[in-house]
């Protein structure tokens, strides 16, 4: 604070000093509670300290009063304890597995399929992901269920777990594993697992675009001959978002993975229109193809859905 200042303030005090008699025993006078007023204006609890220090000088009997007005002020401006809320928002996440920092959706769908199963199913799928520093968690699941007559002619379900590194805002390498059970598609079951490198080529608010790919393992064991294909990868991927508009949200994913016996192919073209707050409707039309399926299975399967989202 300006040395200027604390002169005239002090001089100021003392010329008012008699003044103070004329107050209540333990009360600080009112000219020393007006200084501290007008330094808390300033926004600087170093300036508060330094007039109440000289406040101090001038009026010794009352220094105690005059620190605890000096403390609220301060306290003021910098709050010493933060209020639960600001705790719990400021918290750590509490685990991997925390809810509160993980962005995503849950869908709830009704789905029309052709191929290797021809019916109407439902079902339930989660896409969410949490950035942690560096890194991103990713997570996926699906699981669709369609019956007629009381028999299932359709069961599906899958889940995906993928790990990015960030080098820079738009390059990234990742590892990854997968795991698809599809009852009708002549796989028991598949496994894949791999790494490799990602990169934005458009990254802004209403438009994304990357391509990631790598080495990898699939492990598919098939249904009839219960032979198994335990062979080494490529995989690669695409994902574009277009947020049309505010609310209305166009997205296109494809992949692909080679394996000397088969490739497979899948594309997901989707459409999102907000209703209301973090509830959404989607329509989604998925088309995946096999290059070389096991015997009397079909190459290509689609899977038109219609959804209820939540975002969180």
């Amino acid at each position: 604070m300006d040395r200027r200042f604390l002169s005239g303030a002090a001089a100021l005090f003392a010329i008012t000093g008699a003044n103070a008699a004329a107050e209540e025993p333990g009360e600080m006078p009112d000219i020393a509670a007006a200084m501290l007023d007008a330094a808390a204006e300033s926004g600087d609890p170093a300036e508060i300290a330094a007039v109440a220090k000289a406040v101090k000088a001038v009026f010794p009997d009352y220094a105690e009063a005059i620190d605890a007005s000096a403390q609220t002020r301060i306290a003021e401006l910098v709050p010493a304890e933060a209020t639960a809320e600001e705790k719990a928002e400021d918290a750590p996440a509490g685990g991997l597995l925390a809810v509160k920092p993980w962005d995503g959706k849950i869908s709830a769908s009704g789905l029309l399929s052709t191929g290797n199963s021809e019916n109407a199913a439902v079902g339930v799928a989660i896409d969410a992901a949490r950035t942690d520093g560096d890194f991103k968690h990713n997570i996926k699941a699906y699981f669709d269920l369609g019956e007629s007559n009381n028999v299932t002619n359709q069961k599906r379900w899958g889940v995906s777990y993928k790990l990015d590194y960030n080098f820079t805002d738009h390059t990234y390498a990742y590892g990854r594993i997968s795991y698809v059970e599809d009852e009708f598609s002549g796989f028991d079951y598949r496994l894949f697992a791999g790494a490799g490198l990602g990169h934005y080529f458009l990254k802004s608010e209403d438009l994304t675009w990357k391509l990631e790919g790598g080495p990898g393992y699939r492990y598919s064991p098939i249904d009839d001959t219960r032979d198994i294909e335990k062979e080494v990868a490529l995989y690669a991927a695409s994902e574009f978002d277009w947020l049309i508009r505010e609310g209305i949200t166009f997205e296109q994913d494809f992949e692909v993975t080679w394996t000397s016996p088969t490739t497979t192919f899948q594309s997901v073209t989707a459409l999102t229109t907000q209703l209301w707050g973090d509830i959404s409707t989607g329509l989604s039309f998925e088309y995946r193809y096999e290059t070389d399926p096991p015997l009397g299975r079909e190459n290509t399967d689609t899977i038109a859905k219609a959804s209820l989202i939540y975002g969180f």
